[in-house]
């Protein structure tokens, strides 16, 4: 019976399975999906992403020799909550970012407005007929 290999990542254990006739063994997390082969045992003796539980039992899709590992449906659903979680957390992370960093700033208080001086006496009224435009002067078309 084949050893129990944990992913070092999701802390569960990894569903195996091989091709018929094949020496080599794969393992799967059925929540992060990452495989490794039992072709690269540096992997397993470094702990990089997989490791060999002492003994442990076999997970029961490991007994299948050619079975492909299936995930449970409460496997898929948590597999979906953490999902849509990272998401969520990525979109937050990217508007702190976007709008100036941590914590929201705390508004500045409302200042009101000075009101308006009236208007001098001495200020001279101008007759309309006087007002000049001034305005740029236009391009000649066609140079």
């Amino acid at each position: 019976m084949e050893p129990s290999v944990e992913c070092t990542h999701c802390k569960v254990v990894m569903t195996s399975w091989s091709a018929p006739g094949s020496p080599i063994r794969y393992y799967q997390c059925p929540f992060c999906a990452r495989t490794h082969s039992s072709l690269y045992g540096e992997v397993f003796r470094r702990r990089a992403g997989a490791r060999v539980l002492d003994g442990a039992p076999a997970p029961a899709t490991a007994s299948r020799a050619s079975g492909i590992p299936m995930a449970s449906p409460e496997d898929i659903r948590w597999a979906g909550v953490k999902q849509t979680a990272a998401r969520w957390f990525a979109r937050l992370e990217a508007d702190q970012r976007r709008n100036g960093g941590g914590a929201r700033p705390a508004r500045p208080p409302r200042v009101a407005h000075a009101p308006r001086a009236p208007i001098a006496d001495d200020v001279p009224e101008i007759d309309p007929d006087e007002v000049i435009e001034i305005a740029a002067p236009r391009r000649a078309r066609g140079r």
